[in-house]
């Protein structure tokens, strides 16, 4: 897998104006987030640590990205391509984040474009 990483500037709805991306499909959803009229505004730097354990062991989750609406909805998303959408640290970490997400009245969102991602060159 080919992994592209950068950053955006001159973003609107982001507080910091800029985004590091670690993915071609995260660059991309940092684009449409910032066309979506719904909206108000979206980081990656939102210092949300989530605990989950894998194989008996303690790790942290931090998800991508952390959306507001206009409406004042919150939500986490995740975007993930090939393989890793098969993996089970992926599920341990989306159990974990749906559930953190319900005690925080959020919503969690998966967000892949599968082959498409995986495969893409830029």
């Amino acid at each position: 897998m080919i992994t592209i990483r950068g950053k955006l500037t001159n973003l609107k709805k982001s507080p910091y104006g800029e985004e590091k991306y670690d993915s071609t499909l995260e660059r991309e959803y940092m684009v449409e987030l910032e066309r979506d009229h719904a909206v108000a505004k979206w980081t990656k730097k939102h210092n949300i640590r989530i605990p989950y354990k894998f194989l008996g062991f303690a790790r942290y989750y931090i998800p991508d990205f952390l959306v507001e609406y206009r409406d004042g909805a919150k939500e986490i998303h995740e975007t993930k391509g090939l393989p890793l959408l098969l993996w089970l640290s992926t599920k341990l970490k989306r159990e974990t984040a749906i559930d953190f997400c319900c005690r925080n009245g959020w919503k969690y969102k998966l967000i892949t474009k599968g082959r498409e991602a995986f495969y893409k060159r830029i």
